[in-house]
């Protein structure tokens, strides 16, 4: 056999050689790949179109879109359908909320609906109908009565208001806030442009047509004509213009904070470095009422407002501010209640570093 014979041979067995290991090699690749799907940590948590929302509260979060550059959430109030589905929207408005932040208090997906399928309206009326049997027994006959009461389910309307005035800082009883269709559980309130709303306590729903309530404006509330407005559990309500009339309080009193802490006995935490207060701010205080509002203040800035304000109970609110670049110094937190009460902790929290 020649060398070129040799030759040949070699580089053939040298072919047959790569062959097999290369079928070899894929094979054992096929067999032995599988596809495993990982939660990546600090991922996010929802999609869009899921609603959710802290289990402690009814109203539910519809999340519009999630944002990776800035780690936050887009999102609108939705409330549910009168059969219990989800749901709608009563306007427009939307924020957006630090992904962290939101995943914290809202643990609870309650479903995912297409945006398109969300519609924005006010809350539907709902006629509810309860009936009440009496049974008598005379001698031998038995008498069964049968009185049904049909909640009225209209728009309410506004006729009178006696007394139509009264003094700041005195409580005023409202005798006859006479209409047509309230319905049990509506509330009452007086608005003025720029000011604090005024809500009325003890309201009576007499009838469909007759509330008695209690106005206790604060001594130090503008004096003027105030707008009425009643709202019926599902939403509908009535505006009569300037019909309210607050007069200067007979006694004023200073409203100035002091040093101490009025109704908030502390807060946690009590600084921060950056741009947001993480994981939110918790005051701890007495007689928080629902629909109370929170705010940082400092003499020579603006008010800064919080995002999001959660009421857990009557002596605790978690708030989650963002912080304006140069905000640094010592901020007071007011908590200014519905009924004109204020919680103030003066000084009580530290900007160091933004």
């Amino acid at each position: 056999m020649n060398k070129k014979t040799l030759l040949v041979s070699g580089l053939v067995l040298l072919l047959i050689s790569c062959v097999l290991i290369t079928g070899c090699t894929n094979n054992s690749s096929t067999t032995n790949t599988t596809t495993q799907i990982t939660s990546v940590p600090g991922s996010p948590k929802y999609v869009t179109g899921d609603i959710v929302r802290n289990p402690a509260y009814e109203t539910a979060w519809l999340i519009l879109g999630y944002n990776s550059s800035t780690d936050s959430y887009k999102r609108a109030q939705i409330y549910p359908n009168a059969d219990g589905s989800w749901g709608y929207r009563t306007n427009s408005n939307t924020d957006t909320v630090t992904r962290t932040v939101f995943e914290k208090t809202n643990t609870e997906k309650i479903t995912n609906k297409p945006l398109s399928s969300i519609v924005i309206r006010r809350p539907t009326t709902v006629a509810t109908t309860s009936a009440t049997l009496t049974t008598s027994t005379t001698g031998n006959t038995t008498t069964t009565t049968t009185t049904t009461t049909t909640s009225p389910t209209g728009k309410p309307t506004f006729k009178k208001i006696v007394p139509d005035e009264g003094n700041a800082g005195t409580a005023i009883s409202v005798t006859a806030l006479t209409g047509t269709n309230f319905q049990t559980g509506a509330t009452v309130t007086l608005m003025k442009a720029d000011n604090q709303n005024i809500t009325a306590t003890n309201v009576n729903v007499q009838s469909s047509t007759l509330i008695t309530c209690t106005f206790t404006p604060p001594s130090n509330i503008t004096a003027g004509a105030w707008d009425v407005v009643i709202t019926n559990p599902d939403g509908q309500y009535v505006i009569y213009a300037a019909i309210f009339s607050i007069h200067t309080s007979l006694n004023p009193v200073d409203t100035t904070p002091s040093s101490d802490s009025q109704g908030i006995t502390s807060i946690s935490p009590t600084f921060t470095y950056g741009n947001d207060v993480t994981g939110g701010m918790t005051i701890i205080g007495t007689n928080f009422l629902t629909g109370i509002n929170v705010k940082l203040t400092k003499s020579t800035k603006p008010d800064i407002l919080p995002r999001d304000c959660q009421l857990e109970s009557s002596t605790k609110i978690i708030c989650f501010f963002t912080i304006p670049k140069g905000s640094l110094g010592k901020w007071s937190v007011v908590a200014t209640n519905t009924d004109g009460s204020v919680r103030t902790l003066q000084d009580g929290f530290d900007v160091r570093f933004n």
